[in-house]
């Protein structure tokens, strides 16, 4: 009797027990302490001291007017305001120990982040006991989070700043610390760039990096952008991104100073760290067609050859190139430029702000040279696609550009001269000679 008294007896404490721990936790998470561990555990995933404004409680979903953070210094997480939270919790998982919110809901979320730029302290440590709450054997786990409005803001160690705002964020859980991430519409900018529109964002989020799988843009002087690559956010935020673009107006995204235009097309790769975004690398192929760039600030001589070969102006409509740009220093190889089938110009060179070398051949029509006598016989000796071709070569600063065309068809012209005609026709010529000066 005894026995079976017991063995009904150790079920039903067992099942008390069960209840009894259910209503305490359940009663746990409803209080202040429950909000001061919360508070502990998000910070301590982010990197950062932050605490949630208090809860109010509907059935399984809790409300927080808000969570605000700090970065330390060795964070990248410099700041963190979200607004307006709603959870759900799973309480079934519970008894296994877990914290389960389903989804998490806010209306807004700003964060910045960046390098810390003040002295980083020494390690400390002080061998204060655990806060009571950080020992509660409950795992924290958010499966779903959307956000209606996020906006992320940073700064490079040189002082510029970007931004991208107003962006609609949804994140799924698909393992340990490790997010799908998906980001629809918004702006993004970097410093004087143009603004970029966002069209959608798609990543994978881990522990120490951050992937993009799939992003379309698009610039608001026209052209489209697709973005892919790697952001590591341990030690340094050093990426590897790859665009793909088609389209650009180049008026919108390049300096005045340039005088180029045309809608451009490519492949480029940039390398590099993110808190010296302007040191990083960038390198790939780009084609510009309906090219407006004005080559007689390299050729002088171009313009006036050109409008006695009855051209209006002499500027390239399209333009081939593989480049590679890294502090201040733009290399291009496989250059291939025209105008109007008139005038073809292919080669490597290179430009810095105080220095510009090149290695050239240059394509005149016959037209046009035909007005220069011995430019064919001595300079442009070489025929291929129709066009007459000579080497050149490109010397001195972009401020100042030096070339030794010039002084070849000059000296072409005068030994023509002298071989020819007399004295007399020779003044008749002068005219056309002082066009080269």
């Amino acid at each position: 009797m005894k026995s079976r008294r017991l063995f009904i007896f150790i079920p039903f404490l067992i099942v008390l027990l069960i209840l009894a721990g259910w209503a305490g936790l359940h009663s746990y998470v409803q209080s202040n302490t429950f909000r001061d561990w919360l508070s502990r555990r998000v910070s301590r995933s982010i990197h950062a001291e932050g605490k949630f404004e208090p809860l109010t409680w509907e059935g399984s979903t809790f409300h927080s007017a808000g969570f605000s953070a700090s970065g330390g210094p060795r964070s990248k997480l410099r700041s963190l305001h979200v607004t307006n939270i709603s959870a759900h919790i799973n309480w079934g998982q519970l008894l296994k120990g877990v914290l389960a919110i389903d989804l998490v809901t806010v209306d807004k979320l700003d964060a910045v982040v960046g390098k810390y730029h003040g002295p980083i302290p020494p390690r400390v440590d002080t061998h204060q006991p655990p806060h009571p709450s950080s020992r509660l054997p409950v795992e924290l786990q958010v499966e779903r989070l959307y956000v209606d409005s996020a906006n992320l803001h940073w700064q490079s160690t040189t002082g510029e700043t970007g931004e991208f705002t107003n962006a609609k964020l949804t994140a799924a859980r698909t393992g340990p610390d490790q997010w799908d991430v998906r980001a629809v519409g918004g702006t993004a900018r970097h410093a004087t760039y143009p603004p970029l529109l966002v069209d959608h964002v798609q990543a994978s989020v881990g522990q120490g990096s951050v992937s993009i799988l799939d992003a379309k843009t698009s610039v608001a002087g026209g052209g489209e952008i697709a973005i892919t690559g790697k952001i590591s956010t341990e030690n340094q935020l050093s990426a590897r991104l790859i665009f793909d673009f088609s389209g650009l107006g180049l008026n919108a995204i390049v300096p005045a100073e340039w005088r180029i235009g045309g809608k451009a097309s490519g492949h480029l790769t940039y390398t590099g760290d993110f808190n010296r975004f302007e040191h990083g690398e960038v390198a790939g192929s780009v084609n510009i067609a309906g090219a407006t760039l004005d080559m007689t600030n390299v050729f002088p001589t171009l313009r006036k050859l050109a409008k006695f070969g009855g051209l209006n102006d002499v500027r390239i409509d399209s333009i081939e190139t593989d480049l590679k740009y890294k502090e201040q220093r733009l290399e291009l190889s496989k250059l291939h430029a025209a105008s109007q089938d008139q005038i073809r110009v292919e080669g490597s060179g290179m430009a810095a702000p105080d220095r510009l070398d090149a290695d050239l051949v240059v394509g005149l029509s016959p037209k046009i040279l035909g007005w220069i006598p011995g430019a064919e016989e001595k300079v442009f000796v070489d025929q291929r696609d129709g066009l007459r071709w000579t080497k050149v070569t490109i010397s001195g600063s972009p401020s100042r550009p030096k070339e030794d065309l010039t002084q070849r068809l000059i000296a072409a012209f005068k030994d023509k001269m002298n071989k020819e005609f007399n004295g007399d026709t020779k003044d008749a010529f002068k005219s056309l000679l002082d066009m080269f000066h």
